[in-house]
């Protein structure tokens, strides 16, 4: 295997990784926070801190950013709401 591919995998893992915990906090705040404009807000940053993650591995991997992946960026919300 070629290093510039095993670079491309690992950069991949820490960058879904640290938007996965980043989002992860995000939701665990909006349900722990008392005011009440924050809940929506929090789960949208969630969200597009999900998306942003998805693009950046596909531009990593020089792949179209355009990807049923995508639609995996909606499980901040959905967890939020479910635990709200």
């Amino acid at each position: 295997m070629q290093v510039e591919r095993v670079q491309k995998w690992i950069i991949s893992a820490l960058v879904l990784t640290t938007a996965a915990h980043f989002a992860a906090g995000l939701v665990i705040l909006a349900n722990t926070v008392d005011r009440p404009g924050a809940f929506p807000v929090l789960l949208v940053i969630a969200t597009v801190v999900c998306v942003l993650a998805i693009v950046g591995v596909r531009v990593i991997n020089q792949r179209s950013i355009l990807t049923p992946w995508l639609l995996f960026a909606g499980i901040p919300v959905a967890v939020g709401f479910y635990f709200s």
